[in-house]
């Protein structure tokens, strides 16, 4: 995955939600509660502990910059603050035992492609997608809950 970068929900964004406890862009409460289920969070994708951290729930269009139509969903980061995941590592191991729901977007925001996978096999997934020139970017989602983890995208001049 050296071409790709996997982007995680920017910093400042995570920051604000933390501070002023609404959902950005559409001003929804933000909901803090224990964690009961892996998650990720959405800002370093590791996968909370389960009944000891708390993690805040809020909406995300998690298209904002790459596409023009909104696609608002449930997304969780941790309350308490965390480090970004670096866009330079690579699909995070700490994810792949859990399944994910792979799509690959072309320019118009139409799914080309959509893999579910659970066997630990979503970085070379990934790759195959990227390899179809109409993907412009994979947005992957959890395997169960089927909500949004994180974006992977060409690196700049790949």
């Amino acid at each position: 995955m050296s071409e790709l970068r996997i982007v995680a929900v920017a910093s400042d964004l995570a920051q604000k939600v933390r501070e002023s406890r609404l959902s950005p862009g559409y001003g929804h409460p933000v909901t803090a509660k224990v964690a009961t289920g892996h998650g990720p969070c959405r800002h370093c994708l590791r996968p909370f502990v389960i009944g000891q951290e708390v993690r805040l729930l809020f909406t995300l269009n998690t298209f904002d910059g790459v596409a023009p139509i909104p696609q608002p969903g449930p997304v969780f980061i941790h309350e308490a603050e965390c480090e970004r995941y670096a866009e330079q590592a690579g699909y995070p191991e700490e994810l792949l035992p859990f399944g994910a729901v792979i799509d690959g977007y072309d320019a118009d925001q139409i799914v080309r492609r959509r893999e579910t996978v659970t066997d630990g096999s979503q970085p070379a997934v990934i790759e195959q997608l990227m390899r179809d020139p109409m993907v412009r970017y994979v947005i992957v989602r959890d395997g169960k809950a089927g909500c949004y983890d994180f974006r992977v995208e060409r690196r700049e001049g790949s």
